[in-house]
């Protein structure tokens, strides 16, 4: 997502960059903070809770779709394909932060390709 700021950057210097993310981020934002606002004014409606029961399974749709779109990308070979279900493996059975697997993948991958 910040490859807009390069972009903008690169066309229109630094206030491009800027006026780039402003309006990348800015109606999102917006959004984001109005359907919150009203969300939470909406606290005691009665399909409140039916609405938020039913966009669970969606939510979690959209996530494991963004997941696999990523993974067809990113596995490219049973070394990538055996760190991927390793990492999913430690994910579902630890408490383990994310962060050091993945530092950890990063890491395997660099020597992978520094070794070719």
């Amino acid at each position: 997502m910040m490859m807009v700021a390069a972009i903008g950057e690169w066309v229109a210097g630094p206030l491009g960059a800027f006026l780039v993310v402003v309006a990348f981020f800015l109606p999102t934002a917006l959004i984001t903070f109005g359907v919150g606002r009203l969300w939470n004014r909406l606290g005691g409606w009665p399909w409140r809770d039916a609405i938020q029961r039913g966009l669970a399974p969606v939510s979690i749709g959209l996530l494991l779709s963004g997941s696999l779109t990523v993974a067809k990308g990113a596995v490219t070979g049973w070394l990538t394909a055996f760190v991927a279900v390793a990492v999913f493996g430690l994910l579902v059975r630890t408490r383990i932060n994310p962060a050091i697997l993945i530092v950890g993948s990063g890491l395997i991958g660099l020597f992978t390709f520094l070794d070719k």
